[in-house]
């Protein structure tokens, strides 16, 4: 056990100076729980000081007994003169060390103590770092409670740890999409949203008119979730928008629209709202040149070859057209 007596000391000194001149701490004792009576304790040696003294020492507690102590430490200083003594408690414990085993696992219901799956232990000194393979071929689909506890050299027995897990068996087949939904703000259940009728369901990408009449102005969220030809619903995604009856396409599109990094070096990011395709980029000059055009739908635009300065970027969208004040140094 280390006892750093820094606050002792300053303490000590603090109740001195307003006595005598500063003296330097030329002694040190300590004693645990019951005073035997100043100097009557047991001597510490302390290293050269002006009256203020930072030292660590190791103190033995063999002779203590477990549970809670109190040690005291006071201080002689060159004047002859003994300190009011500090005090700390603290808690002793004798922990054995001990090294794991054996462990067991299993699945939902306890079996047991020692009635559930073996596992073969590593060598260890009481610490184990070891990766399992656990079997669930015997788990019906669904969520499932894991269970692992370890026994020691002693013979005795650890709480269990507990895993939540979710058992499915995914078809990674891929399947095509026939059916998707969506729903705003407020999940209605799988099955129960707006239904999107597919032009050509064999197309990766497809654009959605969404009618957002009556809904309250402010923020919302979109969701979004697709049901496969086995029937099987895929998790939602989910996006962000803002109803706004002040604002037109046009501004909906300059404020939601996010470009970066600007100013930019060599490249630049079009982050558009809820992935909106661009049907075209045009970027002019301070004096109204073209410098740059494209009509991919492209979202990193590299422009190593514009020469340094302000520009205009022009986006074309099926939301709308915007214009955005871009830098290139």
């Amino acid at each position: 056990m280390q006892i750093n007596m820094k606050k002792l000391i300053q303490l000590v000194f603090i109740l001195v100076s307003f006595f005598a001149k500063s003296q330097n701490i030329t002694s040190a004792e300590y004693f645990f729980n019951i005073d035997p009576g100043v100097g009557n304790g047991t001597t510490l040696t302390v290293n050269s000081n002006s009256g203020t003294l930072s030292q660590t020492f190791n103190i033995p507690t063999t002779s203590i007994t477990e549970g809670f102590n109190s040690i005291y430490i006071r201080t002689y200083n060159s004047d002859n003169n003994w300190s009011l003594y500090d005090r700390q408690t603290f808690y002793l414990k004798s922990f054995d060390t001990f090294t794991i085993t054996a462990a067991e696992y299993f699945f939902n219901t306890d079996p047991g103590v020692g009635n559930g799956t073996a596992l073969s232990i590593d060598t260890n000194s009481g610490q184990l770092a070891q990766i399992f393979s656990i079997p669930t071929t015997s788990l019906p689909e669904g969520f499932h409670s894991f269970y692992l506890r370890t026994q020691d050299n002693a013979n005795n027995w650890s709480l269990y740890d507990r895993q939540i897990i979710y058992i499915k068996d995914f078809d990674f087949t891929p399947d095509e999409v026939n059916a998707a939904e969506y729903f705003i703000d407020t999940d209605p259940g799988i099955g129960n949203g707006t239904s999107i009728a597919f032009g050509n369901p064999s197309l990766t990408n497809q654009t959605l008119n969404i009618d957002s009449t009556g809904l309250s102005e402010g923020d919302h969220i979109f969701y979004i979730r697709v049901q496969d030809s086995n029937g099987d619903w895929s998790i939602y995604d989910s996006a962000g928008f803002i109803v706004d009856s002040n604002l037109s396409n046009n501004d909906s599109l300059f404020k939601l629209t996010k470009l970066y990094p600007n100013p930019f070096s060599n490249s630049l990011v079009i982050d558009t709202p809820n992935n909106i395709p661009i049907n075209k980029i045009k970027i002019y000059n301070n004096l109204g040149q073209t410098v740059y055009e494209s009509s991919e739908n492209t979202k990193i635009l590299n422009l190593t070859n514009l020469k340094s300065g302000i520009h205009i970027l022009s986006l074309d969208t099926p939301l709308g057209n915007s214009s955005f004040k871009i830098v290139k140094i």
